[in-house]
Protein backbone atom coordinates (compact mmCIF):
# COMPACT_ATOMS: atom_id res chain seq x y z
CA UNK A 1 0.00 0.00 0.00
CA UNK A 2 1.37 3.49 -0.90
CA UNK A 3 1.80 5.97 1.90
CA UNK A 4 1.90 10.06 1.96
CA UNK A 5 5.07 11.54 1.93
CA UNK A 6 4.21 12.50 5.40
CA UNK A 7 4.42 8.72 6.51
CA UNK A 8 8.51 7.95 5.70
CA UNK A 9 9.18 11.36 7.83
CA UNK A 10 10.58 11.02 11.11
CA UNK A 11 8.85 10.67 14.28
CA UNK A 12 10.22 13.42 15.61
CA UNK A 13 8.43 17.17 16.07
CA UNK A 14 9.11 20.56 15.20
CA UNK A 15 8.40 23.69 17.65
CA UNK A 16 6.10 24.61 14.52
CA UNK A 17 4.30 21.64 14.28
CA UNK A 18 3.30 21.77 17.71
CA UNK A 19 2.64 25.23 18.03
CA UNK A 20 0.41 24.63 14.85
CA UNK A 21 -1.59 21.59 16.53
CA UNK A 22 -2.76 23.34 18.89
CA UNK A 23 -1.39 25.39 22.31
CA UNK A 24 -4.17 24.29 24.41
CA UNK A 25 -2.61 21.02 25.20
CA UNK A 26 0.85 19.47 24.29
CA UNK A 27 0.00 17.24 21.77
CA UNK A 28 3.39 16.38 20.58
CA UNK A 29 4.18 13.24 22.45
CA UNK A 30 0.60 11.61 20.29
CA UNK A 31 1.48 13.01 16.90
CA UNK A 32 4.90 11.30 17.21
CA UNK A 33 3.05 8.16 18.47
CA UNK A 34 0.35 8.52 15.38
CA UNK A 35 3.29 8.95 12.80
CA UNK A 36 5.41 5.89 13.88
CA UNK A 37 2.65 3.52 13.69
CA UNK A 38 1.15 5.00 10.46
CA UNK A 39 2.86 1.98 8.45
CA UNK A 40 2.61 -0.62 11.11
CA UNK A 41 -1.34 0.00 10.91
CA UNK A 42 -1.30 -0.46 7.02
CA UNK A 43 -2.86 3.38 7.17
CA UNK A 44 -2.68 5.33 3.93
CA UNK A 45 -3.06 8.72 4.47
CA UNK A 46 -4.98 9.82 2.04
CA UNK A 47 -7.70 8.04 3.16
CA UNK A 48 -11.04 9.63 3.74
CA UNK A 49 -11.22 10.31 7.73
CA UNK A 50 -13.59 11.09 10.12
CA UNK A 51 -13.26 12.44 12.96
CA UNK A 52 -14.95 11.60 15.80
CA UNK A 53 -16.18 14.48 18.47
CA UNK A 54 -12.91 16.17 17.34
CA UNK A 55 -12.04 20.04 17.08
CA UNK A 56 -9.76 22.07 15.08
CA UNK A 57 -6.76 21.07 16.97
CA UNK A 58 -7.12 17.23 16.05
CA UNK A 59 -7.62 18.87 12.10
CA UNK A 60 -4.50 20.49 12.39
CA UNK A 61 -3.13 17.45 14.62
CA UNK A 62 -3.88 15.37 11.88
CA UNK A 63 -2.87 17.61 8.68
CA UNK A 64 0.52 17.15 10.41
CA UNK A 65 0.49 13.85 10.26
CA UNK A 66 -0.47 13.74 6.52
CA UNK A 67 -4.04 13.43 6.70
CA UNK A 68 -5.65 16.06 4.25
CA UNK A 69 -9.45 14.24 3.54
CA UNK A 70 -10.93 15.68 6.99
CA UNK A 71 -14.21 15.00 8.06
CA UNK A 72 -14.90 16.91 11.49
CA UNK A 73 -17.55 15.62 13.60
CA UNK A 74 -19.17 16.35 16.48
CA UNK A 75 -22.52 17.51 18.25
CA UNK A 76 -24.15 20.55 17.04
CA UNK A 77 -23.73 23.31 19.32
CA UNK A 78 -20.07 22.58 18.96
CA UNK A 79 -19.35 22.28 15.67
CA UNK A 80 -20.74 26.22 15.64
CA UNK A 81 -18.84 27.23 18.04
CA UNK A 82 -15.65 25.82 16.56
CA UNK A 83 -16.57 27.81 13.50
CA UNK A 84 -17.19 30.87 15.44
CA UNK A 85 -13.67 30.71 17.29
CA UNK A 86 -11.72 29.23 14.94
CA UNK A 87 -10.25 29.24 11.48
CA UNK A 88 -11.13 25.95 10.04
CA UNK A 89 -9.94 25.01 7.04
CA UNK A 90 -12.40 25.94 4.06
CA UNK A 91 -11.21 22.21 2.87
CA UNK A 92 -12.57 20.47 6.06
CA UNK A 93 -15.99 18.87 6.09
CA UNK A 94 -18.19 19.02 8.98
CA UNK A 95 -20.51 16.77 9.92
CA UNK A 96 -23.13 16.98 13.12
CA UNK A 97 -23.69 13.47 14.44
CA UNK A 98 -23.76 11.65 17.86
CA UNK A 99 -20.59 9.24 18.16
CA UNK A 100 -23.00 7.08 20.31
CA UNK A 101 -25.76 6.82 17.50
CA UNK A 102 -23.91 7.47 14.08
CA UNK A 103 -26.23 8.65 11.58
CA UNK A 104 -24.34 6.99 8.95
CA UNK A 105 -24.34 3.75 6.54
CA UNK A 106 -22.02 1.23 7.00
CA UNK A 107 -18.26 1.80 5.57
CA UNK A 108 -19.09 5.37 5.06
CA UNK A 109 -15.70 6.19 5.42
CA UNK A 110 -11.90 4.56 5.29
CA UNK A 111 -10.52 5.56 9.04
CA UNK A 112 -12.80 7.01 11.92
CA UNK A 113 -10.35 9.03 14.23
CA UNK A 114 -11.09 9.60 18.07
CA UNK A 115 -9.34 11.52 20.41
CA UNK A 116 -9.74 10.92 24.44
CA UNK A 117 -13.90 11.44 23.46
CA UNK A 118 -15.14 7.47 24.08
CA UNK A 119 -14.91 8.11 28.25
CA UNK A 120 -17.16 11.28 27.76
CA UNK A 121 -20.34 9.05 26.06
CA UNK A 122 -22.34 7.56 28.40
CA UNK A 123 -21.63 3.81 26.86
CA UNK A 124 -17.88 3.96 25.40
CA UNK A 125 -18.32 0.48 24.26
CA UNK A 126 -21.49 1.40 22.07
CA UNK A 127 -19.27 4.33 20.64
CA UNK A 128 -16.46 2.36 19.99
CA UNK A 129 -19.12 -0.24 18.13
CA UNK A 130 -20.34 2.76 15.85
CA UNK A 131 -17.20 3.54 14.77
CA UNK A 132 -15.93 0.09 13.79
CA UNK A 133 -19.35 -0.49 12.06
CA UNK A 134 -18.66 2.86 10.03
CA UNK A 135 -15.28 2.66 9.48
CA UNK A 136 -14.16 0.23 6.18
CA UNK A 137 -10.61 -0.12 7.27
CA UNK A 138 -9.32 1.46 10.53
CA UNK A 139 -10.68 2.98 13.26
CA UNK A 140 -7.91 4.76 15.75
CA UNK A 141 -8.51 6.05 18.84
CA UNK A 142 -6.90 7.46 21.72
CA UNK A 143 -7.98 7.24 25.31
CA UNK A 144 -6.76 6.96 29.02
CA UNK A 145 -4.92 3.80 29.65
CA UNK A 146 -5.97 0.84 32.31
CA UNK A 147 -2.86 -0.39 33.55
CA UNK A 148 -1.85 -1.32 37.50
CA UNK A 149 0.28 1.80 37.91
CA UNK A 150 -2.97 3.75 37.03
CA UNK A 151 -5.45 2.17 39.07
CA UNK A 152 -2.54 2.30 42.13
CA UNK A 153 -2.23 6.13 41.21
CA UNK A 154 -6.18 6.57 41.32
CA UNK A 155 -6.58 4.66 44.51
CA UNK A 156 -3.77 6.68 46.20
CA UNK A 157 -4.98 9.80 45.17
CA UNK A 158 -2.84 10.62 42.18
CA UNK A 159 -5.53 10.98 40.02
CA UNK A 160 -9.47 10.98 40.01
CA UNK A 161 -12.15 8.45 39.02
CA UNK A 162 -13.96 11.73 37.44
CA UNK A 163 -13.35 13.94 35.33
CA UNK A 164 -14.12 16.99 37.32
CA UNK A 165 -11.21 18.89 36.37
CA UNK A 166 -12.70 18.91 33.07
CA UNK A 167 -15.83 20.89 33.66
CA UNK A 168 -14.35 23.49 35.64
CA UNK A 169 -11.63 24.40 32.88
CA UNK A 170 -14.74 24.32 30.69
CA UNK A 171 -16.58 27.11 33.03
CA UNK A 172 -18.90 24.58 35.06
CA UNK A 173 -21.00 24.22 31.58
CA UNK A 174 -19.66 21.36 29.76
CA UNK A 175 -16.64 19.36 29.22
CA UNK A 176 -18.40 16.22 31.29
CA UNK A 177 -20.42 13.07 29.95
CA UNK A 178 -21.55 13.64 26.71
CA UNK A 179 -20.27 17.05 26.68
CA UNK A 180 -22.78 18.25 30.04
CA UNK A 181 -21.71 19.39 33.31
CA UNK A 182 -21.33 16.22 34.70
CA UNK A 183 -18.23 15.16 35.29
CA UNK A 184 -17.60 12.18 33.02
CA UNK A 185 -16.44 8.92 34.87
CA UNK A 186 -12.95 8.17 33.02
CA UNK A 187 -13.23 4.95 31.60
CA UNK A 188 -10.03 3.30 30.67
CA UNK A 189 -8.89 0.91 28.23
CA UNK A 190 -5.98 -1.78 27.23
CA UNK A 191 -5.93 -4.00 24.26
CA UNK A 192 -7.49 -6.98 25.81
CA UNK A 193 -10.75 -4.70 26.70
CA UNK A 194 -10.52 -3.75 22.90
CA UNK A 195 -10.07 -7.34 21.57
CA UNK A 196 -13.13 -8.43 23.58
CA UNK A 197 -15.15 -5.41 22.55
CA UNK A 198 -14.22 -5.90 18.29
CA UNK A 199 -14.35 -9.93 18.43
CA UNK A 200 -18.27 -9.44 19.92
CA UNK A 201 -19.44 -6.82 17.72
CA UNK A 202 -17.17 -7.74 14.19
CA UNK A 203 -17.93 -11.89 15.32
CA UNK A 204 -17.73 -12.67 11.23
CA UNK A 205 -14.36 -11.22 11.23
CA UNK A 206 -10.59 -11.22 11.08
CA UNK A 207 -8.77 -8.12 12.16
CA UNK A 208 -5.53 -7.09 13.94
CA UNK A 209 -5.17 -4.93 16.99
CA UNK A 210 -2.20 -2.30 17.34
CA UNK A 211 -2.02 -1.23 21.03
CA UNK A 212 0.64 0.96 22.00
CA UNK A 213 0.12 2.16 25.75
CA UNK A 214 2.51 5.20 26.87
CA UNK A 215 2.84 8.34 29.25
CA UNK A 216 1.86 11.12 28.05
CA UNK A 217 1.85 14.22 30.75
CA UNK A 218 0.01 16.83 28.27
CA UNK A 219 -1.00 19.27 30.91
CA UNK A 220 -0.21 23.00 31.31
CA UNK A 221 -0.09 25.31 34.44
CA UNK A 222 -3.78 26.04 34.39
CA UNK A 223 -4.89 22.65 33.80
CA UNK A 224 -2.72 21.51 37.13
CA UNK A 225 -4.33 24.53 39.02
CA UNK A 226 -7.47 23.21 38.37
CA UNK A 227 -7.11 19.48 40.09
CA UNK A 228 -7.56 19.90 43.44
CA UNK A 229 -9.24 16.69 44.16
CA UNK A 230 -5.61 15.25 43.59
CA UNK A 231 -2.73 15.17 45.46
CA UNK A 232 -1.14 16.58 42.84
CA UNK A 233 -2.31 20.08 43.82
CA UNK A 234 -0.22 19.34 46.69
CA UNK A 235 2.43 19.07 45.48
CA UNK A 236 2.63 21.65 43.68
CA UNK A 237 1.71 24.43 45.92
CA UNK A 238 4.88 23.52 47.37
CA UNK A 239 7.33 23.09 44.59
CA UNK A 240 5.78 25.40 41.86
CA UNK A 241 3.68 24.45 38.33
CA UNK A 242 6.53 25.01 36.33
CA UNK A 243 9.04 23.18 38.74
CA UNK A 244 6.47 19.75 38.59
CA UNK A 245 5.80 20.36 34.91
CA UNK A 246 9.73 19.93 34.56
CA UNK A 247 9.51 16.89 36.59
CA UNK A 248 6.98 15.28 34.98
CA UNK A 249 8.48 15.75 31.30
CA UNK A 250 12.13 14.42 32.71
CA UNK A 251 9.70 11.26 33.88
CA UNK A 252 7.85 11.27 30.98
CA UNK A 253 10.76 10.52 28.50
CA UNK A 254 12.51 8.03 31.32
CA UNK A 255 9.47 5.60 31.94
CA UNK A 256 8.71 5.84 27.57
CA UNK A 257 12.69 4.67 27.34
CA UNK A 258 11.98 1.49 29.20
CA UNK A 259 8.86 -0.87 27.54
CA UNK A 260 7.81 -2.70 30.65
CA UNK A 261 7.59 0.57 31.96
CA UNK A 262 6.01 2.07 28.81
CA UNK A 263 3.16 -0.18 29.11
CA UNK A 264 2.09 1.27 32.23
CA UNK A 265 1.78 4.45 30.92
CA UNK A 266 -1.61 7.01 31.45
CA UNK A 267 -2.68 6.99 27.53
CA UNK A 268 -3.10 3.91 24.97
CA UNK A 269 -3.34 4.15 21.47
CA UNK A 270 -5.10 1.73 19.34
CA UNK A 271 -5.67 0.95 16.02
CA UNK A 272 -8.23 -1.64 14.52
CA UNK A 273 -7.33 -3.12 11.50
CA UNK A 274 -10.56 -4.83 9.47
CA UNK A 275 -8.62 -7.15 7.07
CA UNK A 276 -12.11 -7.71 5.34
CA UNK A 277 -11.89 -11.77 5.62
CA UNK A 278 -14.16 -14.29 7.50
CA UNK A 279 -12.88 -16.19 10.33
CA UNK A 280 -12.24 -19.48 8.81
CA UNK A 281 -15.36 -21.16 10.27
CA UNK A 282 -17.21 -19.01 8.12
CA UNK A 283 -18.13 -18.96 4.27
CA UNK A 284 -20.19 -17.31 1.54
CA UNK A 285 -23.24 -18.89 -0.07
CA UNK A 286 -25.22 -16.67 -2.33
CA UNK A 287 -23.92 -13.89 -0.73
CA UNK A 288 -24.60 -14.76 2.65
CA UNK A 289 -22.49 -16.27 5.48
CA UNK A 290 -22.65 -19.36 5.89
CA UNK A 291 -21.00 -21.41 8.40
CA UNK A 292 -18.55 -24.21 6.84
CA UNK A 293 -19.23 -27.17 7.22
CA UNK A 294 -15.41 -28.27 6.11
CA UNK A 295 -13.86 -26.36 8.81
Amino acid sequence: MQHGSECMRSTSVTKQEVRTAGSEKRRDQFLAVLRRHLKTCRIDTSEELLVMGGSSQDVELLRCAGFNDITLSNFQSELEEEEAHTKLSAKVKLLAIDAEQIDLPDGSFDCVFVHEVLHHCRSPHRALCEMLRVANKHVVLLEPNDSLSMRVLTRTGFSFPYEIFSVVYHGFKAGGVRDSCVPNFIYRWNANEVRKTVSSFLAEDVFVVHAYPYWDFNVDEKELSMRKETRIHAITSIIGAKTFLVVLRTLQKALNAIPVLRSQGNKFFCCVEKTGELRPWLTTEDGKIAFNPKF
